[in-house]
C-alpha cells in the first residue's frame, strides 16, 4: 500500500472514530481519571497556598533560589493537571496528550519529586505536631523512623498511578472516545 493511500486511510479511520466518540458515553474510567486530575490539583493547589512556609521549609537543604523554581514549577504542573482533567471530562485529545505529558514527567523524576530528605524534615514536622499518637501506641515508631519507606510509597504510588493511567488511556476504545486535535 503506498503512502498516500495508507495517510487517506489513517484520516477516514480518524473521521470515523470522532463521530464514534461523539455517540459513545464516555466511559467510566475516563470519568474517574479526570476528577482525580482535578481533585489533587486542586487539592495540591490548597496546600501550596496555606503551606508555602512548611514546603520551603522542607527543602531548606536545597539553595533557596532552586526551591524557588521549584514552587513555581509546582504550580504550573498543579494548574496543566487540572486543565488536563477538565479537558478529559469534555473528550478533549490535548487533555489526554497534556496529562501522558504530566505522567512521563512525573514518573521521570519521581525521584526528585519526593526526596527522602525532605520527606525526613516533613516528618520531623509531623513528630512534634501529632507525634504523641504514635508513642501511645508503645511502638517506639515515630513518623521520622519510617521517611525512608514513606518515601518509597510515595514514589511507587507515583508510578502504579501513572502506569495504569498510560495503559488505560492507549486502548483504542479509549482513545476513541477523545475528538481528534484539529
Amino acid at each position: 500500500m503506498g503512502k498516500k493511500k495508507r495517510l487517506k486511510l489513517e484520516r477516514a479511520q480518524q473521521a470515523a472514530l470522532a463521530q464514534k466518540a461523539e455517540k459513545l458515553p464516555l466511559s467510566k474510567g475516563v470519568i474517574v481519571f479526570g476528577i482525580l486530575l482535578i481533585f489533587t490539583s486542586l487539592e495540591h493547589m490548597l496546600k501550596l497556598s496555606a503551606q508555602k512556609p512548611l514546603y520551603f521549609d522542607a527543602y531548606k537543604y536545597m539553595p533557596e533560589w532552586f526551591v524557588e523554581v521549584r514552587y513555581a514549577f509546582s504550580w504550573f504542573l498543579r494548574f496543566a493537571g487540572l486543565t488536563a482533567g477538565i479537558g478529559l471530562l469534555a473528550r478533549q485529545e490535548f487533555a489526554r496528550k497534556l496529562a501522558f505529558a504530566i505522567g512521563a514527567f512525573t514518573v521521570l523524576t519521581v525521584y526528585w519529586k519526593h526526596p527522602v530528605h525532605a520527606v525526613q524534615l516533613h516528618t520531623q514536622y509531623l513528630d512534634k505536631q501529632i507525634g504523641y499518637l504514635l508513642s501511645m501506641t508503645g511502638t517506639g515508631v515515630t513518623f521520622t523512623s519510617v521517611a525512608p519507606i514513606a518515601a518509597v510509597v510515595l514514589m511507587i504510588n507515583d508510578i502504579i498511578f501513572w502506569g495504569i493511567f498510560f495503559f488505560f488511556f492507549t486502548r483504542p476504545l479509549v482513545k476513541g472516545q477523545f475528538k481528534p486535535s484539529a
